[in-house]
């Protein structure tokens, strides 16, 4: 059955009517788009308001209403299905139809409709948006600047916010998490000006020690809450005028530096300015007791001393877990007075950690302890912790900031293990007894229960109602269990029922995988099955959490990684968990045995940031859980993978060398 367009006609009102030819009945008509941003989204998708008579139809687009649902910073090609089972019948066209590109008043957005092998795709193109900085000052009090548009603009009115972004990390130039924006008022002639106070810097910028703020202006009509983004650019002339540094007292502790990027962007340093505001004045080690005298450069309050697990962040690192003690004054003195039968007791070490000491008082933040040269570390030894478990010595950190090291003390048995699975390929194929992977792994693992790519998310919530699968051919039987195991939501159920002795979890799925709601109780893992199957298209659904916003998905799932470990560990032992930290390869032997690299690198670095940061939350929730860690070995991807090289598969060696680390750890 066809439907063919005859003409298209622009009318005032900004709506299309599009006439045309049917076969058939038509039930509806709806224009839709699938945006592909990290993995391909469900479609996007509008009911188009239509009228029939015989085998002829009119149908009305409205401007307002597709850009509404337009993406605000891209191309967006919309398409229009005739009714809505699949396979679509498109509207079509059987030859040449006139159509003129559109820009209605007060918008950064150019229409056009196309035909693409004869499929009828209304084009929505935003404006090319420049954007240079024209004067620019910086104080302790005021940051000031003026910012040309270099674009054409419609006819106004154009307002304008200043956008402050930050870099996960110094190279991950195109991610960015927090981010603070300043409205600027109205264009007036392409020209906008900002006045900011520096004390309004959001403190939350201060994530790591060194962090980087992207400047951007965003553009929008004043009615519509969202507009185009982009850098503000630097000319040669103006470059040398650009850098410099303010300090910023309380509540930041930090410094402010302003320069211009390699691509001649505005952008600052901010970094932490609390080194050095406490020292160790006297240390003493007992048998017993370690005590600390402090030198405090400041007034400080009552406090505590506290020491904190640094755990890796790509190639930055950050803190979760952490044992405070109190800080005791005296008459010209600050002390503290550490038990060794007490220090980093409990479950919150493991193996080869490294625990820096802060300061914490009121209404300052936590200031590094600083190991001056006249205190000799050189001839600590370590010392026992945690019943003998683990051993403990006191150092200076490559900040000279006084630091603790911890060193584990295995000890080797030998049985079969009964291990769960909860993961990916990451560590379920380390279970398989083909040539590549483990032919022997049975000798010492029985695989009693898996569970594939299933989000922490979507396994927390209730089940799925019944869909039927059995029309997606699309899907090999495998996949369709794979689906509907993660919408059955029995997951703690079979683990019980599994009698395993150790669980064996990755995140990946939380990682980089989306969760679909399809109503405010259940949800479901968006994996690459069901984004490669039509099912992703028919699924209805409430709405997306997404790794665009990976700060979003981060704090939402936090609540639901809790539960998880919460329930988990009602009926599971925490010792007896264990968790793959992970980590995507950026490179790959080819076919010659030559060492390429993958093109999309940044993206695969930031999504190893994030991993190192979900993997930190959810150790400092379950601090006894045991780690396989192969983030110092160098594993890279192989084009003779079974199952296909990616970013996710890696050579033979990471497997076999898995099982031998898993032995290691059951056995101990």
């Amino acid at each position: 059955m066809k439907f063919y367009i005859k003409e298209i006609e622009l009318i005032e009102s900004k709506t299309w009517k599009i006439h045309g030819f049917s076969e058939g009945k038509i039930s509806s008509i709806q224009a839709y788009y699938n945006e592909i941003r990290e993995y391909k989204h469900p479609e996007q998708k509008l009911n188009i308001p239509f009228t029939q008579e015989k085998n002829s139809f009119t149908a009305v687009i409205s401007i307002d209403e597709l850009a509404e649902y337009s993406l605000p910073n891209n191309e967006t090609a919309w398409k229009f299905k005739v009714n809505g089972d699949y396979p679509y019948n498109h509207l079509m066209s059987d030859g040449p139809i006139i159509n003129q590109p559109f820009q209605p008043s007060n918008s950064l957005y150019q229409y056009h409709f196309d035909f693409p092998e004869g499929v009828l795709t209304l084009i929505s193109r935003p404006v090319e948006l420049l954007a240079s900085l024209e004067s620019f000052s910086l104080s302790e009090k005021l940051m000031t600047g003026t910012i040309k548009i270099n674009s054409s603009l419609p006819d106004g009115p154009f307002k304008a916010k200043l956008l402050l972004k930050r870099r996960p990390t110094p190279s991950f130039y195109l991610f960015h998490e927090q981010e603070q924006s300043f409205d600027l008022g109205l264009v007036t002639d392409k020209v906008v000006s900002f006045s900011i106070p520096v004390k309004d810097l959001a403190t939350n910028f201060l994530v790591d020690n060194t962090n980087i703020l992207d400047a951007m202006i965003e553009i929008s009509p004043k009615e519509v809450e969202q507009g185009l983004t982009t850098f503000l650019s630097i000319d040669a002339e103006r470059k040398p005028s650009i850098p410099k540094e303010v300090e910023l007292a309380s509540p930041h502790f930090a410094t402010l530096r302003s320069y211009v990027t390699g691509s001649s962007r505005l952008s600052f340093y901010f970094k932490k300015n609390i080194q050095g505001l406490v020292s160790v004045s006297q240390l003493k080690e007992s048998g017993s007791d370690i005590t600390l005298q402090f030198k405090l450069e400041g007034n400080f309050h009552e406090g505590q001393v506290v020491a904190k697990r640094l755990d890796k962040k790509a190639d930055v690192f950050e803190y979760h877990v952490e044992q405070a003690w109190p800080l005791k004054k005296g008459i010209g003195k600050h002390s503290v007075r550490i038990s060794k039968s007490e220090f980093l007791a409990g479950p919150n070490n493991k193996a080869y950690a490294t625990w820096d000491f802060f300061l914490r008082s009121k209404d300052m933040p936590d200031l590094p302890i600083l190991v001056p040269n006249t205190i000799d570390l050189s001839n600590t030894k370590f010392f026992d912790i945690a019943n003998k478990k683990f051993l403990a010595k006191l150092t200076k950190n490559d900040f000279n900031n006084l630091s603790c090291l911890t060193a584990p003390a295995p000890k080797i048995k030998e049985d079969i293990t009964k291990i769960a699975v909860m993961g990916t390929c990451f560590s379920r194929n380390a279970f398989n007894s083909s040539p590549f992977f483990n032919p022997d792994y049975k000798a010492f693992f029985e695989c009693s229960f898996t569970q594939f790519h299933s989000s922490i998310i979507s396994v927390m919530t209730e089940p799925a109602e019944s869909f039927n699968l059995d029309k997606y051919n699309d899907m090999k039987p495998a996949e369709k269990t794979i689906v509907e195991e993660d919408w059955k939501k029995d997951f703690f159920v079979n683990l019980k029922e599994s009698n395993s002795d150790y669980f064996l979890i990755d995140l990946y799925p939380d990682v980089i995988r989306p969760v679909i709601w399809l109503n405010n109780k259940t949800a479901i893992t968006l994996s690459y099955i069901i984004e490669d199957s039509q099912l992703l298209n028919d699924l209805p659904y409430e709405r997306i959490l997404d790794h665009i916003d990976n700060e979003a998905f981060f704090n939402e799932w936090k609540g639901y990684a809790d539960q998880f470990i919460a329930k988990l560990t009602e009926t599971f032992p925490a010792d007896r968990v264990i968790l793959n930290l992970g980590g995507f390869t950026t490179s790959y032997y080819d076919e010659n045995g030559k060492v390429v690299v993958y093109k999309n690198k940044m993206a695969i670095e930031k999504n190893n940031y994030f991993w190192d940061r979900i993997n930190n939350y959810f150790l400092s929730k379950l601090p006894e859980a045991k780690v396989i860690d192969f983030s110092k070995k160098s594993y890279i991807g192989d084009f003779n993978y079974p199952f296909g090289h990616s970013f996710s598969h890696f050579e033979s060696a990471y497997y076999k060398d898995f099982l031998k680390e898993l032995i290691y750890i059951t056995k101990s």
